[in-house]
């Protein structure tokens, strides 16, 4: 933060910043645009924004696995050791790094060599969860090495996912007033996941006296409902109508 604080100006008033490069900036500055109140009101008649409130919400139930009991099951369940944590049990989130930054550019690659951006995006919202699903297989083996490999493809097609899931508020805000509203309306939803799979799984363990079986297979079923969310109730990836007179767009996709 105090690197930030010490380093970002505005332009107007960034030292580097020539008043003809201030010129340009000002002139391709869109006009500014301001939503009425209760504009999120109104961005709740749309389907889509509610596919993907849903299709976060299943992306966050996978991804809060690794950051509550990924530890525990390991141990639990492949009896590793505190050392195979710290060696062989960075091994998925390692996998998560590019796989982040290849679902970003995967989507802009697409979308650059002509497919449309519903096409674009929803492949790789689609794709990165279904890869994420395989999680339910580890409950299945028993090998360390295919268990591994298993989470692995799972968390890094949550990463995958997770750049195209941000690229969605700015793709079909009806206006730039409204971005980080649809961004916070997402993420309020995917964070109930991180307090729904928390308990559920450490009440399933409990019942089950230390299986993650359920816990497993549950997580990979909210993948696959996470990738029918943004293939079906999700619509085209365009700028939604904020329609303030009718609730026509309750039942289309944009």
């Amino acid at each position: 933060m105090i690197v930030w604080l010490a380093l970002y100006h505005d332009p107007d008033r960034h030292p580097g910043v020539s008043a003809d490069e201030l010129e340009t900036l000002r002139a391709a500055q869109p006009p500014a645009m301001k939503s009425p109140p209760g504009a999120w009101r109104l961005l709740l008649r749309h389907r889509t924004v509610w596919g993907m409130m849903l299709g976060f919400f299943c992306s966050n139930f996978v991804f809060y696995f690794y950051a509550t009991w990924f530890p525990s099951y390991l141990v639990t369940t492949h009896g590793f050791s505190l050392k195979d944590l710290g060696l062989i049990g960075m091994i998925p989130g390692l996998a998560a790094i590019p796989a982040a930054w290849l679902g970003g550019w995967s989507s802009d690659a697409l979308h650059r060599h002509g497919w449309s951006l519903t096409a674009a995006r929803k492949t790789c919202l689609v794709g990165g969860l279904v890869l994420s699903s395989v999680i339910a297989l580890s409950a299945f083996v028993t090998q360390t090495w295919l268990c591994i490999a298993l989470l692995s493809l799972s968390f890094g097609g949550i990463a995958f996912t997770g750049a195209n899931i941000w690229s969605l508020p700015a793709d079909i805000a009806p206006n730039a007033d409204l971005v980080a509203t649809l961004g916070g309306m997402q993420n309020s939803a995917a964070n109930i996941a991180g307090i729904v799979i928390a308990s559920f799984t450490g009440l399933m363990v409990s019942l089950t006296h230390g299986s993650f079986m359920i816990p497993l297979c549950a997580t990979g079923a909210f993948g696959l409902l996470g990738a029918l969310s943004y293939l079906f109730i999700v619509g085209s990836i365009a700028p939604l109508p904020l329609d303030t007179n009718t609730r026509q767009t309750t039942l289309t996709g944009s």
